[in-house]
């Protein structure tokens, strides 16, 4: 499926950097007017900042060839990085919905607000928003079999990042940790355990990238005509 209609394209890329902007803009502090910094340490925010500039180049791309192409077709940007992308912020949305709200639901005395527009945008919205883009409109079949293994060098880039600023960044207020994820506090869980966690998401995340691989080979490959079916001449 490829909607091939560059101005529906436009107006969901519109949409989607609304949404996007507004919850990076909920999550920086500013609405309170304690700006927090702190919250770019977060593989959420990391994330969705890294979609907003994508989209926003995507969007230029647009218009751009709306302008020289015509309404009709598809605008191809980078799709092998969009793969990438699309990876990233999925992974956001599972690890959010079935790790960490599974954890804070459970913490009877967690203060943590799971719906709000703060949360729902950055955790729930961009990543499905971002998901939907690639579904309705990009052209398939432009995945190489060996793209989801280079996907994974930004969760790996995210990890060591984590693990070096820990150990020269001090404590993150809001978690009360040098960590901001339970699963990869080395302080708490030791190393042993920590790399184990890292193995189990990164082989997780490599069957999640296989598996937007097949969508896009298996799922939206054009049916061969039968045999025996007439051919245009």
């Amino acid at each position: 499926m490829c909607i091939h209609n560059r101005l529906y394209a436009l107006i969901f890329r519109i949409v989607f950097l609304a949404g996007c902007g507004m919850g990076l803009y909920l999550n920086s502090g500013l609405p309170s007017g304690k700006p927090a910094p702190y919250m770019l340490i977060f593989y959420t925010i990391q994330s969705n900042v890294l979609c907003f500039l994508f989209f926003s180049c995507l969007l230029l791309k647009t218009l751009l060839d709306i302008r020289t192409r015509g309404i009709k077709g598809v605008t191809v940007f980078l799709p092998h990085f969009k793969g990438a992308v699309t990876l990233a912020v999925a992974v956001t949305f599972l690890v959010y919905h079935f790790v960490l709200v599974p954890r804070f639901v459970s913490d009877s005395g967690h203060t943590y607000i799971l719906l709000n527009w703060q949360n729902v945008l950055v955790h729930y919205f961009v990543p499905i928003a971002t998901v939907a883009d690639w579904l309705l409109f990009d052209k398939k079949l432009s995945f190489r079999w060996f793209d989801p293994m280079f996907w994974l060098l930004l969760p790996l880039n995210y990890f060591l990042f984590v693990l070096i600023r820990a150990r020269i960044g001090g404590i993150i207020e809001i978690v009360k940790s040098p960590y901001p994820y339970f699963f990869i506090d080395v302080d708490l869980l030791g190393w042993i355990e920590v790399l184990k966690n890292a193995c189990i998401l990164i082989f997780f995340f490599l069957l999640l990238g296989y598996f937007i691989y097949l969508i896009d080979k298996v799922g939206f490959r054009r049916r061969r005509p039968k045999f025996g079916a007439m051919q245009p001449k």
